[in-house]
């Protein structure tokens, strides 16, 4: 049986901290991200780590968010596991994307570059 490791990075730079917002229909649309990315990565996989990061920005006070996924899949199949994982990776991004749509918050999703 192979193990297959997948790690799905998204990041996005936004005018305002959204995250912690106190108005009650962003908390709601908040509460439900947070449901639906804590909830998309299927069972079968074998989650080390989820996380949803904010950091600000000291230059522009624009805020990064980050989603951060790291997880093992085992199984034979591993061009169909890739195929999934991408998968995985273009619903996270409609999730985020439709969050910050929905509380009406500017977003530009950034590329993150390892440093090897």
């Amino acid at each position: 049986m192979n193990e297959n490791y997948y790690k799905i990075m998204l990041s996005y730079e936004i005018p305002y901290n959204v995250l912690d917002s106190q108005d009650p229909d962003v908390i709601r649309a908040r509460d439900t991200l947070y449901a639906k990315l804590r909830d998309n990565i299927p069972p079968k996989y074998d989650r080390f780590s989820v996380k949803l990061v904010l950091h600000q920005v000291k230059d522009t006070y624009n805020y990064l968010v980050t989603y951060d996924a790291f997880f093992r899949c085992r199984g034979d199949k591993p061009m169909g596991e890739y195929v999934e994982a991408r998968d995985l990776k273009d619903s996270i991004k409609k999730e985020i994307e439709e969050f910050f749509n929905s509380v009406d918050c500017d977003y530009r999703q950034l590329n993150i570059k390892a440093l090897l």
